[in-house]
């Protein structure tokens, strides 16, 4: 009877054995059909890559699209194979930005991809750059040893604030208790004199307080702070190179989308800028916009993503932020509205305009 029981239990889990099998099958014959056999092939290229892996997922807005199903090295770069679903094809335009984006704290690298806004399609099997991923442990590096001087340069300057308005208080007081604040003021200069000196001083003091603010610009990934136009463009312990361009050789009308006129005319300056390898260059893209004119959009903001474009473009196609193989410089972009040069700098051209800049320091 027992023997019997053990041959009936045998025959049942080889058949529940034989039913997983067949379910797998029909699971990797079927179900993965559609994005082995079927869809469309997009190829990304990036600067670099950091934890994305072969399998991983691809999203456009969100959705999952596809998945990554090769990376490897071609020409300095990492070319990233991925095939997507047929239904997004139509979502995707020529201008789609892929990014690599972690899925939590402690999950794993996603490939995120903005579907674009231009009015050109994306073909299928069709190469498009990547944005670079931000080096988050050097910029958390730099963090830590740039918070502790922040940090007493701003309590030096919020002590400064203080005593100024108390000086301030006590400059008044005495006003009030003179024979008529208004006539006295009126007509003791040495109280007008006391007031004017106080304001100045507030006034250096606020701005000591912005300098503060502004030196977290360095720090990759807080490009969003105010960046400083003259320790940026101003470099007495430089030699200096530049190249200008009028806004329509490089872009479409009143947009930051490079043109395939713009590509070609920044090939120079991008070949220039490459090829100087002194590990304390660095380059800086700043963007001059009409005075008074924005086309809609705030002169500010337009230029800065006009100098982020061109940054992206240069660092992907002329790997200007190397000057070798472990070694990277910095690369600022920076917009200036309608704001002229700082410091009485001549301008290089009419605006609007961009300008490149290489500064190589002078030993």
């Amino acid at each position: 009877m027992l023997r019997k029981q053990g041959k009936y239990q045998n025959l049942a889990l080889a058949a529940a054995i034989t039913i997983g099998l067949s379910a797998l099958a029909f699971l990797v014959l079927k179900g993965g059909r559609s994005l082995t056999s079927g869809g469309f092939t997009l190829e990304i290229t990036f600067p670099a890559v950091r934890g994305l892996e072969v399998g991983a997922r691809v999203r456009v807005l969100g959705v999952q699209a596809g998945e990554v199903t090769r990376i490897e090295l071609e020409k300095g770069q990492v070319l990233v194979g991925t095939r997507l679903e047929e239904r997004f094809l139509p979502v995707l335009k020529s201008d789609a930005r892929p990014r690599i984006v972690s899925e939590g704290l402690v999950g794993g690298q996603t490939l995120e991809i903005h579907p674009g806004i231009g009015s050109q399609p994306l073909e299928a099997g069709a190469r498009i750059v990547g944005a670079a991923p931000p080096d988050w442990e050097k910029g958390l590096e730099q963090l830590a040893e740039l918070g502790p001087k922040l940090g007493s340069k701003l309590e030096e300057s919020l002590k400064s604030l203080d005593g100024l308005t108390m000086a301030a208080r006590k400059t008044l007081d005495s006003v009030n208790a003179g024979q008529g604040s208004l006539g006295k003021l009126a007509t003791d200069t040495s109280l007008y004199e006391q007031m004017v000196r106080l304001t100045q001083q507030g006034q250096e003091a606020l701005r000591a307080v912005t300098r503060d603010a502004e030196a977290m610009q360095s720090v990759p990934g807080f490009s969003s702070l105010v960046r400083d136009p003259e320790r940026a463009l101003i470099r007495p312990d430089c030699k200096a190179r530049s190249w200008s361009f009028p806004e329509s050789d490089l872009f479409e009308p009143g947009t930051a989308l490079l043109t395939m006129q713009g590509r070609q005319k920044l090939e120079i300056a991008g070949k220039e800028c490459a090829r100087e390898t002194n590990g304390g260059s660095e380059v800086v893209v700043v963007g001059y916009s009409r005075p008074g004119e924005g086309s809609g959009v705030p002169g500010r903001v337009l230029t800065e993503r006009q100098a982020e474009s061109v940054v992206e473009h240069l660092k992907n196609n002329y790997t200007i932020q190397k000057t070798g193989w472990l070694s990277w410089r910095r690369v600022t972009p920076l917009g200036m509205g309608d704001q002229p040069p700082p410091a009485g700098k001549t301008p290089l051209g009419p605006a609007p305009r961009l300008e490149i800049w290489l500064f190589v320091p002078v030993k």
